[in-house]
């Protein structure tokens, strides 16, 4: 289902998800999105309207609202990108601060299969960087296969380095081991195996580099 939201519509849609999931059995009142929101009540009812005649919203007068089922999916969709593009962000790229204005800005622009690619090298994360749950609406998990952490790899296994988590070591793996996303790596006694040659490394280097490995 594709529904052609604006970003404020969008903002309206992901807070009323985080109401309802604080509190699925009730209807979101309009003075709890306002606060969420930072914006009047008088802005959030009328938003309420507009997002009620695209049937994303059901609105109770003088009560507040709740999300219908296409709304939830939207809003559930939205949410979901935003949260893994934040721990892409913070756990793998290592930035700081706050990110979720950058987060809200790269989500319009991912696509279906970026999403199932990121989800899948993130290691399907089932919470935020704020501890909430990210909706899994629609996921597509690959039991065959699971990416960790090379340092929890046991000696002998291989598998495809997916990504390399940006650190105080990440210049040195670059720089040491000749390896990139894609690159084969074995798990060694003392570090990794490329190509058949074995790099000793520090177990925070291991800890940087995400491996996808078949499950055995």
């Amino acid at each position: 289902m594709n529904i052609d939201v604006s970003e404020g519509e969008e903002a309206y849609l992901k807070r009323a998800l985080e109401a309802f999931e604080d509190d699925p059995s009730g209807i979101v009142k309009t003075s709890d999105l306002a606060d969420r929101l930072n914006v009047s009540s008088a802005s959030v009812t009328e938003m309420i309207k507009k997002l009620a005649a695209r049937n994303l919203v059901t609105h109770i007068p003088y009560r507040g609202s709740r999300l219908t089922s296409e709304g939830f999916i939207h809003a559930s969709r939205v949410k979901r990108r935003q949260m893994l593009i934040e721990i892409l962000l913070s756990s793998v790229l290592g930035l700081e601060g706050d990110i979720s204005e950058l987060a809200t800005k790269m989500e319009a622009a991912l696509s279906r299969s970026h999403e199932l690619a990121l989800d899948k090298m993130l290691g399907y994360p089932e919470q935020g960087l704020d501890g909430r749950k990210i909706p899994s609406l629609e996921r597509e998990f690959d039991e065959s296969k699971v990416i960790i952490p090379m340092s929890e790899m046991p000696e002998g296994q291989n598998g495809i380095l997916k990504a390399i988590k940006m650190s105080n070591d990440a210049p040195e793996i670059m720089l040491k081991i000749d390896v990139s996303p894609g690159t084969m790596v074995e798990r060694s006694e003392y570090g990794i195996m490329v190509d058949g040659v074995e790099y000793r490394v520090t177990e925070s280097i291991l800890d940087s580099m995400l491996v996808e490995m078949e499950v055995r």
